[in-house]
């Protein structure tokens, strides 16, 4: 809610729907045209994420760990 705070203030609701638009057929294009790269991009990303909450969950007692 804090960050929509500051994006409102830089946009309004039409221009945040016309980006929305836009970006809707925008990416897909996009992600075709370089699949490879952004699939290993979001793969280092997935496991950098992974990692770090399953530090969180190692200094949480009683925390969920789930098999990945």
């Amino acid at each position: 809610m804090w960050l929509l705070t500051y994006v409102g203030a830089l946009f309004n609701g039409l221009t945040l729907l016309l980006m929305a638009v836009v970006s809707m057929f925008t990416l897909p294009v996009v992600y075709v045209k370089h699949q490879a790269q952004v699939d290993q991009y979001l793969g280092l990303v997935r496991t950098h994420i992974n990692t770090v909450v399953a530090k969180i969950q190692a200094k949480i007692p009683g925390a969920k760990r789930h098999a990945e």
